[in-house]
């Protein structure tokens, strides 16, 4: 877990995220806090655009176990089996544009 979050700096995500538009982000994906608010938390973006604009998101305060230091988490070392993603788009299929999933790929 990370003690200090930093506008600008990279962290490493501790767990999977699958986007609505099909993207899918596995642990370990270096991201960037674009933005810090005491109510809405922390805005991180990812290594991926969807029609030219940086997936970004903002996560609550009690998500801060998402983030851990640069480089310290390893990717999976095998690849999220296709009935989890299946199972986790169909659960996006009703969602808003732009929501998104954390999975945890243990």
């Amino acid at each position: 877990m990370v003690e200090t979050l930093r506008i600008g700096y990279s962290y490493s995500t501790t767990y999977g995220t699958l986007w609505k538009d099909g993207t899918y982000l596995p642990r370990g994906t270096e991201v960037t806090v674009v933005g810090l608010h005491l109510e809405q938390g922390f805005c991180v973006r990812f290594p991926a655009s969807v029609d030219g604009e940086p997936l970004e998101t903002w996560e609550d305060w009690s998500e801060i176990e998402f983030l851990a230091e640069e480089g310290s988490v390893e990717p999976p070392s095998r690849p999220l089996s296709r009935a989890a993603l299946a199972e986790a788009r169909d659960v996006l299929s009703d969602a808003e544009d732009g929501c998104h999933l954390h999975l945890h790929e243990d």
